[in-house]
C-alpha cells in the first residue's frame, strides 16, 4: 500500500520534463496542483492554435479529434473544439475557398459557444470559452472570410447612403470596405474591442472587417462624380465613366456639344438627337452670340407668320387705328422664304452668319420692334380683310414648308420664348425664362461665371388636363473589355407641375417640373383632381391615360423606340472623347418631353440621379433600378446568361484598344490591317483624351478626312524599331486615305467615302471647352 509520501516521486515522475523548484514539499504540492478547470483551458487555446496553422498551411481536412488528442482522458473536447472552427463539417469547399452563408452563421455561432466537457458522472457540463481564445477564433473566422473575398474579387466601397447598392452587394456575398464617414466614431476602436461586441450583421462586425480588410483594393466603387478614382491598377467596378468636359452630355454645355457632333452618326431608326436648339453665350464667343441672335430674328418672323395662322383676318386688322403696316410681314415672309431655301440646298456659306449691312440693321430694327407690339400688345394692321386673308394663306404655306424641313420648328409657338440654364448646375438652380433679345443678352453678360446656357424653350407641349410634365427616363452605360453597351430602363415615371400651364406667367411653378423645385410649392386649387397630389405618375398610369384620350395603341412603343434613339445618338457623339475604362459603368437620369404629336424631346442628362423614395412612386421604381443595375454590373459579367431585370440593350459598341502606337499602323479592326500614311505632321498631336474613334467600330461610319485628323504621332522609339519594315509596306500606305471604318458586314462604299463631312476639329474642341469650362 504506497504512503502520502510515496505520491510525490510519482508527480515527478509525470512532469519530469519539468525543471524542479526548490523549496518545501508544501510548494511542491502547489506547483503541481492543476484544476480541471485550467486544463480545459489550456487544451481550447491549443486546439485554436491548431486550426490557425492548419488554415494557414491550407489544410484541406485536418486530422481527427483522436490523433490531435491521443494523450487527453476527453477526446471529444478536441473535436468539438474544431467543430467550432468550422472544420469536419464542410465548412470550407476545398475547390474555391468560399464560405457558404448559413455555414459562415453556423461557424461564428460555434465559435462563441460553449464548450461541453464530461464531467466524473458522465453528464455533459457546459464550460464558456476562454475571452481570449474566443477572440483568436473570431479573428480567424474573419480574416479567413477576407481572404475569399479579395481572392473572388468581392470587396466594395459605397460612399454615401446609397443603401439598396450596399444590400444587393452584401447578399452577393460581397465583403464592405467602409469609407472614413461610415461608422466614424466606430472605426477609432481597437479590433478586441470590436470582436467583443461583434455580433452577426450588427456595426461592430461590420467595422471589424473592413479594418481587416483595409488594406486590399475594393472591386466595386460607388461614388460621387467630383471624387479621384482610386485602385485603378484592379480595375474595379466603378459607376463613373470619363469624358472630356466638352462632350460631357451630363452637363449643359457637353450636351451642347453631343448635339453638335451627333449629325455625324445618325442613322434612321438607329440614332439621332431630337432636342431644342442651344447657344452657348456665356463665353466671348462673337460668333455663337451672332448665331444666337440670328436665331432669335428668325424665330420672331416666324412667331409673327404663327399668330397670323391662328387668328382670323377680321381679328388682326383695323383699318381706321391700325399702327402697323404689312412691309412687317413681307419681312417675315421673305425671312422664313430664306431659310427655306437654306434648308432645303444647305452649304457652309448658309452656315457662315455674316453681318448685316445698315440699311438691313434698320430693317430688323423696325421690323423687330413692330412685331413685337404685335405679339405683345396685340397692336393691329391697317390693312382690308382680303389682303390679310392672302398674308393668312402664304403663312399657313411657307410655315408648313419650313416646318417639314425642321420639325423642331413645330414646337415653337407666338412668344419667342427662351430659357437660359447655368452650363455646370442642376435642380432648377438659377434658370429662367426671358423673351426679349436685350433681356437675354444683358442676363448673360452679367453672370458670366455660370456659363449661361439659352436654349429654345418648347411652347407647344403635350399636356396632360392642362398641365405641363416631364418623364424621367434611366439609362445605364457600361464598358466592357471590347465593347460599349447602352442599356435603357423599360420603367419610367412622369413628373408634374403644381399649377396648370400658360404662357402669360413665366414663374418656375409653372414651367419646371423637377421635384426639387415643385416640393416647395402647393398645388393650384382649381387644378384637374386626376392629376396625382404628389406630382407622379407610374408608367401604368400615363398608358391608361394614352388609352383614355383615344392614342394609337403604338404610341408609347414609339416614345420609348424614340428615348432610345436619342440616348444612343448622345453616346455615339461623345465617345471620341469618352475614356474607355474597364468594368466602368454610370447610370444616368434622363429627362424628356413630348411634343403635340408625342414625339420625344430631349431635354437634359443627370449623372448623379435622384434615387430617394420621395413618392410613393419613386419609392417603387428608384430601388429596382439600382437592383437591376447590380444585375448587369456585377451579375453578367460573370454570367452572360444572368437576368438584366428591366434594362435591356439599346445599342452596342465593339471597338479595339491599341496601346502601342505606331504610325503604319494606326488602326486595327477585326485583325484586317488598315495603314493611313508614314509621316504625320506635329500639328496633329492629340491630347491623351482623344483616343475612340481611330480604336473603333462596328456599326459606324466615319469619313477619312476626320480620320486624319485623329491619329496620334508614334513616338520615336517606336519609329525607329519599325524604320526597317517602313520600306517593305510604302506601296501599301498609298490607299490609306480610302480606308473604310466600317465592319466587314458593313462595308461603306468608295462614293459614301469621297464625301467630306465638315466637324469640329480637335483643337477647336479644345479651345471651346477651356472658354466655356475654364474657372473664373
Amino acid at each position: 500500500m504506497a504512503t502520502k509520501d510515496q505520491t510525490v516521486p510519482q508527480r515527478n515522475s509525470m512532469s519530469s520534463s519539468q525543471p524542479m523548484p526548490s523549496g518545501s514539499t508544501t510548494n511542491q504540492r502547489y506547483r503541481y496542483y492543476n484544476p480541471v478547470s485550467k486544463i480545459h483551458s489550456l487544451i481550447h487555446n491549443l486546439d485554436a492554435e491548431l486550426v490557425h496553422l492548419c488554415k494557414q498551411c491550407s489544410v484541406p481536412k485536418p486530422p481527427s479529434s483522436s490523433n490531435i488528442n491521443a494523450g487527453i482522458h476527453n477526446s471529444s473536447y478536441g473535436t468539438a473544439t474544431l467543430a467550432a472552427a468550422g472544420f469536419g463539417s464542410g465548412a470550407i469547399t476545398p475547390h474555391r475557398g468560399h464560405y457558404d452563408q448559413d455555414t459562415v452563421d453556423k461557424l461564428l455561432a460555434r465559435a462563441r459557444s460553449i464548450s461541453t466537457p464530461r464531467s466524473a458522472s458522465g453528464a455533459n457540463t457546459p464550460m464558456p470559452l476562454a475571452p481570449d481564445a474566443q477572440k483568436r477564433q473570431l479573428r480567424n473566422v474573419y480574416r479567413t472570410r477576407v481572404i475569399d473575398a479579395y481572392r473572388n474579387r468581392k470587396i466594395f466601397t459605397v460612399y454615401g447612403n446609397y443603401h439598396t447598392v450596399r444590400r444587393a452587394l452584401l447578399r452577393r456575398g460581397w465583403l464592405e470596405k467602409l469609407p472614413a464617414s461610415r461608422h466614424a466614431k466606430l472605426q477609432t476602436m481597437s479590433e478586441d474591442s470590436l470582436l467583443e461586441h461583434a455580433r452577426r450583421g450588427n456595426d461592430y462586425e461590420t467595422v471589424v472587417i473592413s479594418k481587416m480588410i483595409n488594406h486590399f483594393p475594393s472591386f466595386f466603387i460607388w461614388q460621387s462624380k467630383g471624387q479621384r478614382d482610386l485602385f485603378s491598377e484592379v480595375r474595379p467596378f466603378r459607376n463613373r465613366v470619363r469624358r472630356s468636359q466638352f462632350l460631357d452630355f451630363s452637363t449643359k454645355v457637353g450636351l451642347v456639344g453631343c448635339a453638335e457632333q451627333e449629325r455625324w452618326y445618325r442613322e434612321d431608326g438607329v440614332c439621332g438627337m431630337s432636342y431644342p436648339r442651344f447657344y452657348r453665350l456665356g463665353g466671348n464667343n462673337v460668333e455663337e452670340r451672332m448665331a444666337f441672335i440670328e436665331d432669335y430674328q428668325q424665330t420672331q418672323a416666324r412667331s409673327l407668320l404663327r399668330h397670323i395662322k391662328e387668328h382670323k383676318p377680321e381679328e388682326l386688322i383695323d383699318l381706321d387705328k391700325g399702327t402697323i403696316m404689312s412691309t412687317n410681314l413681307d419681312y417675315a415672309l421673305a425671312k422664313v422664304k430664306q431659310m427655306i431655301r437654306q434648308a432645303e440646298h444647305y452649304s457652309l456659306d448658309d452656315a457662315r452668319v455674316k453681318p448685316p449691312t445698315p440699311t438691313e440693321i434698320v430693317e430688323i430694327q423696325t421690323f423687330m420692334t413692330q412685331s413685337a407690339d404685335i405679339l405683345k400688345s396685340q397692336a393691329k394692321f391697317r390693312v382690308s380683310e382680303k389682303v390679310m386673308t392672302e398674308y393668312a394663306r402664304l403663312a399657313t404655306q411657307y410655315l408648313d414648308q419650313i416646318e417639314s424641313l425642321r420639325p423642331d420648328y413645330r414646337w415653337d409657338g407666338s412668344r419667342n420664348l427662351w430659357i437660359l440654364k447655368p452650363g455646370y448646375q442642376s435642380r432648377g438652380i438659377g434658370i429662367v425664362i426671358r423673351s426679349c433679345l436685350d433681356d437675354i443678352l444683358q442676363w448673360t453678360s452679367n453672370n458670366q461665371n455660370r456659363k449661361y446656357i439659352v436654349q429654345k424653350y418648347i411652347e407647344r407641349p403635350y399636356l396632360v388636363y392642362r398641365t405641363k410634365f416631364d418623364i424621367r427616363q434611366y439609362m445605364l452605360l457600361t464598358i466592357g473589355d471590347s465593347k460599349v453597351t447602352v442599356w435603357t430602363y423599360r420603367d419610367c415615371y412622369l413628373r408634374f407641375s403644381s399649377q396648370e400651364f400658360t404662357m402669360d406667367d413665366l414663374r418656375e411653378s409653372i414651367h419646371l417640373t423637377n421635384n426639387s423645385v415643385q416640393k416647395r410649392y402647393k398645388n393650384k386649387q382649381n387644378r384637374d383632381p386626376r392629376l396625382p397630389k404628389h406630382n407622379m405618375w407610374s408608367l401604368d398610369q400615363f398608358k391608361a391615360h394614352l388609352r383614355h384620350v383615344g392614342a394609337p395603341d403604338d404610341t408609347w412603343s414609339n416614345i420609348y423606340r424614340g428615348f432610345q434613339q436619342n440616348l444612343v445618338a448622345v453616346v455615339m457623339a461623345s465617345l471620341d472623347e469618352t475614356e474607355l475604362v474597364q468594368n466602368a459603368f454610370e447610370l444616368y437620369g434622363c429627362d424628356f418631353m413630348l411634343d403635340e404629336h408625342y414625339n420625344p424631346i430631349l431635354i437634359e442628362m443627370n449623372s448623379t440621379p435622384d434615387l430617394s423614395p420621395s413618392t410613393e412612386v419613386t419609392a417603387r421604381i428608384c430601388p429596382i433600378a439600382i437592383k437591376d443595375c447590380i444585375r448587369v454590373v456585377v451579375d453578367l459579367a460573370n454570367n452572360p446568361l444572368a437576368p438584366t431585370g428591366k434594362f435591356e440593350r439599346a445599342f452596342e459598341v465593339n471597338y479595339n484598344i491599341n496601346n502601342g502606337a505606331d504610325v503604319h499602323h494606326p488602326l486595327e479592326l477585326n485583325g484586317k490591317q488598315m495603314t493611313i500614311f508614314e509621316n504625320l505632321p506635329s500639328k496633329l498631336k492629340n491630347s491623351n483624351r482623344t483616343r475612340m474613334f481611330h480604336k473603333i467600330l462596328n456599326n459606324v461610319k466615319v469619313s477619312a478626312s476626320r480620320k486624319l485628323d485623329k491619329i496620334k504621332e508614334a513616338p520615336a522609339k517606336v519609329v525607329k524599331a519599325t524604320a526597317s519594315s517602313k520600306k517593305k509596306k510604302s506601296s501599301k500606305s498609298a490607299a490609306g486615305s480610302k480606308v473604310s471604318f466600317a465592319a466587314p458586314s458593313e462595308q461603306v462604299s468608295a462614293t459614301q467615302q469621297l464625301v467630306p463631312k465638315t466637324i469640329l476639329t480637335s483643337k477647336t474642341r479644345e479651345n471651346l471647352a477651356l472658354q466655356y469650362t475654364a474657372p473664373k
